[in-house]
């Protein structure tokens, strides 16, 4: 993010702002953005598609975050969702904390992070209802197992199929989790792609964006990270295939559209 001085208004055009300029941190006005969010300190976050299924799919986005919120985990709520108009939006809880990649932690901070983060995990692996609509994971690795029906494809597919099933967050990016320097988790971004699927999923996502101190605790405090990181390995194994066909435009849910459930033909 960075900080923004804006005029008498800001038009945004599918998630970018113009008739803007840019200030220093101290000539700051209350406001800050990204790509497709404007965060104002009256507590709101105004959050704008960047893509057309974003724009067509707000109502489920809105869905999704609030379905996870209702689950007990540290999720901001969804205030109003404006899905019509010349500029769809939502609008949300600006919540506090700062990401994860722009925040240096103690050897303290590190620890309890990494046991927030182990506990958040636990937390969601004891969800096993959602939205009965959505795709499942499980279904998702067997069309790509039949899109593309390479080894890793098909191994991906069979264990997907025999793996415990429970909400993946599907992003667990360092920008998505947001924490104070205390170590502790404020609140997790971005339930976009919120879905039933592995675990495994989710802790090889924090595994590979959170400091190693970090995983460090998580790990102690996770019996069964090995078996969890054995079977991300497998889907894992997938992404080679996966960006030969993201290239080719002819991924089945990597593309920008609506995950599909039958390959493309």
């Amino acid at each position: 993010m960075f900080d923004l001085l804006l005029g008498n208004h800001v038009i945004i055009i599918t998630g970018r702002a113009r008739s803007v300029t840019r200030c220093s941190p101290r000539e700051n006005r209350g406001v800050r953005t990204n790509r497709n969010r404007i965060e104002f300190d009256s507590g709101v976050v105004r959050r704008y598609p960047i893509q057309s299924w974003d724009r067509d799919a707000l109502p489920t986005i809105a869905a999704r975050q609030t379905a996870a919120r209702d689950a007990g985990l540290p999720v901001p709520a969804i205030l109003a969702v404006h899905a019509t108009g010349a500029h769809p939006h939502l609008v949300m809880q600006r919540a506090a904390g700062t990401p994860l990649m722009e925040t240096d932690l103690s050897q303290a901070a590190s620890e309890r992070l990494g046991a927030e983060l182990a506990h958040l995990a636990d937390r969601m692996r004891h969800i096993v209802d959602w939205i009965a609509e959505d795709p499942t994971w499980p279904v998702l690795w067997e069309v790509l197992a039949r899109t593309a029906p390479e080894p890793a494809c098909v191994a991906a597919a069979e264990e997907a199929a025999h793996a415990p099933i429970s909400l993946v967050h599907g992003d667990l990016s360092a920008g998505n989790l947001l924490v104070n320097t205390d170590g502790d988790l404020i609140a997790v971004l971005d339930w976009d792609g919120a879905a039933l699927g592995d675990p495994a999923m989710d802790w090889a996502a924090l595994v590979a964006n959170c400091p190693p101190p970090v995983v460090g605790s998580m790990r102690r405090l996770t019996p069964e990270h090995s078996e969890l990181e054995r079977r991300a390995k497998v889907y894992l194994d997938t992404w080679p295939v996966q960006h030969e066909l993201w290239l080719a435009g002819e991924h089945p849910w990597l593309s920008g559209d609506r995950p599909l459930v039958e390959p493309r033909t």
